[in-house]
């Protein structure tokens, strides 16, 4: 037991210096940090296409107001489930930049997660005034269910879980390849796609709405922002957060088993 307590210890304490540490070199990219927000801004021009398209009347039970609440969580999920780590391993696997990494005392994947989480919570207070103002603006703001906020944000979580890992997975195998950036811009187009970010997964035909539960794009944009704005029963709400979370160990032991080869190819060559 005192084991296990010690080990707890330690893992907290590295937990912290690695929080505190990446907070305060974060704190020196905010206008890249700004930048990257803005670069995200895809959801916010598609819900003036699709406002616009639904001016006539609404499309697939969407109003104006339903499109605007829809894109702008899409705008703040997707503000929330950042992934630029496959360049960033793609650089320190070809330039050899992984090197000093591994002689710190924690895995890279670690340094790497900190990163995105703590370039997260920086974003936070400027995307979540702009969502609220969006909303109010559209006479939206009493569409979601609010109260299931705390479960939007556990889905959010999850679903930056499957597209970090996923990412992460991808980028490791710059250890085979140099062209392992390649992947990138379809990997990419997959979630804006599959994910619900161009439209609503709810206006695709029918065949293809019963397909798309079964990517895990589906559980990185769209099941958060349905946990806010769809109906759901219990049952099926639960039953989504468990797929979820096998999309989530499914993807974490595929990337930790293309880590664990990867590395051994590295050693191998001598980088």
């Amino acid at each position: 037991m005192s084991g296990a307590r010690a080990r707890t210890t330690r893992a907290l304490r590295i937990a912290r210096a690695l929080a505190a540490s990446t907070f305060a070199e974060a704190t020196a990219y905010r206008a890249e940090i700004v930048i990257w927000m803005l670069a995200g801004s895809l959801p916010l021009i598609m819900m003036f296409v699709w406002m616009e398209l639904a001016a006539a009347g609404p499309m697939g039970g969407y109003t104006p107001r339903a499109f605007a609440a829809y894109f702008l969580l899409v705008f703040l999920v997707r503000q929330m489930t950042p992934a630029w780590v496959m360049g960033s391993l793609d650089r320190e696997i070809r330039l050899g930049e992984m090197s000093p990494l591994l002689l710190r005392p924690i895995d890279p994947y670690w340094q790497h997660a900190a990163w995105h989480l703590v370039g997260m919570v920086m974003k936070l207070p400027f995307v979540v005034p702009m969502v609220v103002a969006g909303l109010a603006l559209a006479d939206a703001l009493t569409l979601p269910h609010w109260e299931r906020l705390p479960l939007f944000l556990l889905a959010t979580l999850g679903g930056w879980a499957i597209q970090f890992n996923l990412m992460y997975a991808l980028g490791l195998i710059a250890f085979w390849t140099d062209q392992a950036t390649a992947l990138e811009s379809l990997a990419f187009t997959l979630l804006q796609v599959l994910g619900g970010v161009l439209i609503p997964l709810d206006l695709y035909p029918e065949a293809m709405r019963a397909l798309l539960p079964y990517t895990p794009y589906y559980y990185v944009v769209s099941f958060p922002v349905k946990v806010l704005t769809g109906d759901w029963s219990a049952a099926a709400l639960a039953g989504t957060f468990a797929v979820q979370a096998v999309w989530i160990a499914g993807i974490v032991a595929v990337q930790r088993l293309l880590w664990r080869r990867g590395l051994r190819r590295y050693g191998a060559v001598g980088a």
